[in-house]
């Protein structure tokens, strides 16, 4: 195990402040820095590019789900030099391992060094130590750079580390580093790496407008269905002629108010009412909010003429309302529906008689 004075404080920090002061920070997420990490890969794999790599990453976790890549990659790469927590499932003659120290800072980084004969670039990101509720969402501080001298200046930090923890296998880097010198990118592969990010962006894009898509349609169709539940929950119903049945269940907030005000409206001017019966024994509670709500509804019907009729104003109820100092002024109220129909057929000078 190394001491605390030989260990890199940050290579990120070291990048960004020593190495690369000229190379922009941005953020990324832990999706964001596989996708990319990836696409440099990919550009060594598809094209057959021998290479070195140098790779690292926070949990020893990953290398279980990218086993066959690095296998791949091994038959490819000359030199793939791998940093992690624990030992990758990749044999040992085909990688060199470093196993580092649980408390050594490299373990909170994210990086990638690549060199090839026609290109070389070094991606590191810094773990924000930001907690989510998804690992792939974990937020990075990420630096991205194709510039030789900064791929240069980040080996000499690098292979001292590999010294120290496989000092009998650093010669191999060191050999390595002499058959790929990092150079500027030439040919096509700089192209195939900024298309394929490009792609990435543009399937993300996609994925975003999908979604929002489906966000606006399932507002739609929640829209519609409250105003099904609406329309279910208001149903004006003819009980004789010139008389309306408006029963009511369930808690009535404004805008359900405003629903059941313009549907009784309407219903009365639909069946020319005299006597609308509007029935509370549904409604679990009535405070200052509902009665108010209600007391709307009356005057708005008393406007086109109707005469109304409360019902259903159970003992509990009516105690609340008085606590609360709840009046509903000159409307009939009645106990129950049967008790308010018969004072609606007695207000049109009518009344249900047995037939002889």
């Amino acid at each position: 195990m190394t001491s605390e004075n030989q260990r890199l404080p940050s290579l990120f920090n070291l990048i960004k402040n020593t190495l690369a002061p000229d190379v922009q920070p941005f953020m990324a997420s832990k999706a964001t820095l596989v996708d990319l990490s990836h696409t440099l890969e990919d550009c060594i794999l598809r094209n057959q590019l021998p290479a070195v790599i140098f790779t690292g990453f926070q949990e020893s976790s990953h290398w279980r789900k990218e086993t066959q890549r690095y296998l791949e990659l091994a038959n490819i790469a000359s030199t793939i030099c791998i940093f992690a927590g624990g030992k990758p499932p990749v044999p040992e003659e085909r990688h060199i391992a470093v196993t580092l120290a649980a408390d050594d800072p490299l373990r909170q980084e994210w990086f990638l060094l690549v060199l090839t004969e026609w290109f070389c670039a070094v991606l590191c990101g810094l773990d924000n130590q930001i907690p989510v509720e998804r690992e792939a969402d974990r937020s990075f501080a990420t630096l991205l750079t194709f510039q030789p001298e900064v791929v240069s200046n980040v080996l000499d930090v690098l292979i001292p580390v590999v010294e120290r923890y496989q000092p009998d296998r650093a010669a191999e880097l060191a050999y390595a580093r002499t058959q790929f010198p990092p150079r500027a990118p030439i040919g096509p592969y700089l192209t195939q790496i900024v298309a394929e990010i490009v792609a990435h962006m543009q399937r993300r894009y996609d994925q975003q407008r999908q979604l929002v898509a489906e966000v606006q349609a399932l507002a739609e169709r929640q829209g519609t269905l409250e105003e099904t539940i609406a329309q279910v929950g208001a149903p004006v119903v003819p009980l004789f002629e010139g008389v309306l049945l408006l029963p009511l269940i369930g808690s009535i907030d404004s805008r359900r108010s405003q629903y059941i005000m313009e549907h009784l409206l309407s219903g009365i001017a639909e069946h020319m009412a005299d006597v609308v019966i509007i029935d509370i024994t549904g409604v679990p509670m009535v405070d200052t909010a509902v009665a108010n709500h209600l007391l709307q509804t009356v005057r708005a019907a008393r406007l086109l003429g109707a005469q109304i009729i409360i019902t259903g104003i159970r003992a509990t109820i009516a105690q609340t309302m008085i606590g609360l100092g709840i009046d509903l002024g000159d409307v009939r109220s009645r106990g129950t529906l049967r008790e308010g129909i018969i004072t609606a057929l007695e207000i049109l000078g009518m009344e249900i008689r047995p037939r002889r």
